[in-house]
């Protein structure tokens, strides 16, 4: 009977150490399909955006975030593209205190600050509509304002690159602003794509 029962606990032993192994596995792997899932959502989302690489690699990190949800989606778009928008202006103003820097291009930049600074408050202004979709009685038209609000963002964006093209201003600043503020205009497009596709 001892004999018998010191079996069966041994037999319990190896077969909880089996079970406790098999476990995490099984569970890592559901946990990896359903991230498969969520990036997949992105992949599907941004490959007809104006520009699917930009919001690929701007979104896709926030998959676990978003999941299935389109609203969250665009929430994500332009939250991101707002925190873009305000390490570009960072980037921008201190070109503009740089000691070496010529009064006609010290000049462009202050303009395009200006623009820029109209563009976060716009991008703030939509992200705070549809933050409010869910409570609110007229879903069109917080969706219709969010949209009035990303697409004057973009042309905000765009009149700084149109003004730094139009002026004398050396090469290199011109570089630094046209790629940060190109990077900023195309996540707000592909976040005003999103928005007009959005289905509340």
């Amino acid at each position: 009977m001892a004999q018998i029962t010191f079996l069966s606990l041994l037999f319990l032993t190896f077969n909880a150490i089996a079970i406790a192994k098999t476990t995490p596995l099984s569970s890592s792997s559901t946990t990896t399909n359903i991230n498969k899932t969520y990036n997949n959502f992105i992949k599907t989302s941004c490959n007809n955006t104006t520009y699917p690489t930009v919001c690929l690699t701007s979104l896709l990190p926030y998959s676990t975030v978003v999941k299935l949800n389109r609203l969250r989606l665009v929430k994500k778009a332009l939250s991101v593209t707002l925190k873009y928008a305000s390490a570009t202006q960072s980037t921008i103003s201190n070109l503009a205190k740089a000691k070496n820097i010529s009064k006609g291009n010290a000049a462009v930049l202050k303009d395009c600050i200006e623009d820029i600074q109209d563009s976060i408050g716009e991008i703030k202004d939509s992200l705070n509509a549809i933050s409010s979709l869910k409570s609110s009685k007229n879903k069109k038209f917080v969706i219709s304002n969010a949209q009035t609000w990303t697409s004057a963002a973009i042309t905000d964006e765009y009149s700084c690159t149109d003004g730094i093209s139009d002026e004398d201003v050396s090469p290199a600043v011109k570089k630094k602003i046209r790629n940060g503020i190109l990077r900023v205009a195309r996540m707000s497009s592909n976040a005003l794509y999103l928005l007009n596709h959005l289905k509340y």
